[in-house]
């Protein structure tokens, strides 16, 4: 018991330093990117990302519809806040949100495509470091443009 007991504290007392330790716990955690990662885990994430995007910035596109469409001989918004103010009042904090489905779809796609095409591309150039020049970057990202227009874009806003 005594030696176990001492060969834990040492383990409480020194935590590990190295490197290799920390970068291992952050691939646990899925924190750190792996370098063989596929085009699922890829798309995942762009969906993701473009899904954060829409939602936070989907009630201030909502009020600037609002106020672009509202009458010009009577206002019924006297600015963004004024609109704002009046929705949520109106119809709760939720109000903000009307209409916001078919967006954060169509953004969670188009982040999706876009970054798995680039990945997918970019995966093809890099070296045995992982490194990518920078002209392949541009090249991916170019791929990742053709892709979101052509599988996300288009089909959506058609």
């Amino acid at each position: 018991v005594g030696s176990s007991d001492s060969r834990f504290r040492a383990r409480i007392e020194q935590p590990p330093t190295t490197a290799s330790h920390f970068t291992s716990s952050l691939s646990k955690m899925g924190l750190k990117s792996d370098p063989s990662e596929g085009p699922v885990r890829t798309f995942v994430k762009g969906f993701l990302t473009g899904f954060i995007e829409a939602i936070i910035c989907y009630p201030t596109e909502f009020v600037k519809t609002q106020l672009q469409l509202q009458s010009k001989s009577n206002p019924e918004y006297t600015g963004i806040l004024d609109c704002g103010r009046k929705t949520v009042a109106k119809n709760g904090f939720m109000g903000l949100y009307s209409g916001a489905a078919p967006l954060i779809i169509g953004s969670s796609g188009k982040q999706a495509a876009r970054w798995t095409g680039y990945q997918t591309v970019a995966n093809q150039f890099k070296d045995d470091k992982g490194n990518l020049s920078i002209p392949a970057r541009m090249f991916s990202g170019a791929c990742g443009g053709v892709t979101e227009a052509v599988f996300a874009v288009t089909p959506i806003e058609t």
